[in-house]
């Protein structure tokens, strides 16, 4: 008989829209969550209300001010009773096989500490969509993964936070969630606990992951720089890690996230940041990316050069 019992976190701002399919999602599970810690991170259009009014067995919702998405998963996990913490965000929705498959994993995987899933994306007027993940074959009972770098720096994310646990052992280890930055909190934390631990991975798509929810921090800025747990990650290979192969398998995970940023700028007009982007080093780790973002570079120099100039004197 499985005795796992999951802590189940929920981050919640201001997503009155959704949050109430999200609880449903985590309500019908085959295997039951043990508790609910819904996190309500100052919201402002009745969010909390809604959980409420649902009246779920094993909800706890606490309360903090708008202190952002990481510092409420962590308040979350400072809060839980057991060992075992899964993540959802108010806006995604798990398979009512989630929680299962993740106790099977802890099941088949003893002293593993990390266990995640594969996840679609749901898009504008519900359109499902498939990451591009070049993971290769994973047989369905789940493995471990020894490549997260080289996966994520030549495709999607192998999982979303939504479809992960973690054991608190290993949360505290890698410091939680990074406070204060606004983007890439997740992406921070798969890294660190990537460098340091093994990732236990079911090839089951367990969770709808919507790109189409409101109050997305994405949708609200633009970033003009490398995020932060990029460039620490680039600190680390240069100070610290003596492993090649994982050196040069961190580079192109960071070069692919440059690139995107570039991909991004570029599509807005921001050609200036554009091409300070192109200048970080990693970014040769892409080399067919990084030369075609120049090409794209200098087509939009030509074309617009008084926007170019005008934002050199901003």
């Amino acid at each position: 008989m499985n005795t796992t019992k999951f802590s189940v976190v929920v981050p919640l701002f201001n997503k009155a829209k959704s949050v109430c399919q999200t609880l449903k999602s985590i309500s019908q599970q085959r295997f039951l969550a043990a508790e609910i810690i819904i996190v309500d991170d100052g919201s402002t259009d009745g969010s909390a209300e809604k959980v409420l009014a649902l009246h779920l067995p094993q909800v706890r919702l606490v309360k903090q001010k708008n202190l952002g998405v990481s510092a409420a998963r962590n308040y979350g996990v400072s809060l839980a009773k057991y060992e075992h913490i899964a993540f959802i965000d108010a806006d995604d929705q798990w398979s009512p096989f989630f929680l299962l498959e993740m106790s099977k994993l802890i099941e088949r995987f003893p002293g593993h500490e990390f266990f995640a899933s594969n996840y679609q994306k749901v898009g504008k007027h519900g359109i499902f969509i498939d990451p591009n993940l070049a993971i290769g074959h994973i047989p369905p009972q789940g493995c471990v993964l020894n490549n997260y770098f080289s996966i994520a720096g030549h495709g999607d994310l192998p999982f979303m936070a939504s479809s992960t646990v973690i054991t608190r052992r290993l949360f505290k280890q890698v410091g939680g969630f990074p406070l204060g930055e606004t983007m890439g909190e997740d992406q921070a934390l798969f890294s660190q606990i990537a460098i340091r631990a093994s990732i236990v991975y079911s090839p089951l798509v367990l969770l709808k992951y919507h790109i189409d929810s409101e109050n997305r921090a994405c949708d609200r800025h633009l970033p003009n720089d490398l995020l932060p747990f990029a460039k620490r990650l680039v600190d680390w290979v240069e100070n610290k890690s003596t492993d090649a192969r994982l050196n040069k398998a961190i580079l192109t995970y960071c070069a692919a996230h440059t690139c995107q940023l570039v991909k991004l700028n570029l599509a807005a007009g921001n050609l200036v940041i554009a091409k300070q982007l192109l200048k970080y080093p990693c970014c040769k780790f892409k080399p067919f990316h990084h030369f075609g973002f120049y090409v794209w570079l200098i087509v939009k120099l030509i074309s617009s050069p008084r926007a170019y100039f005008t934002q050199l004197k901003e």
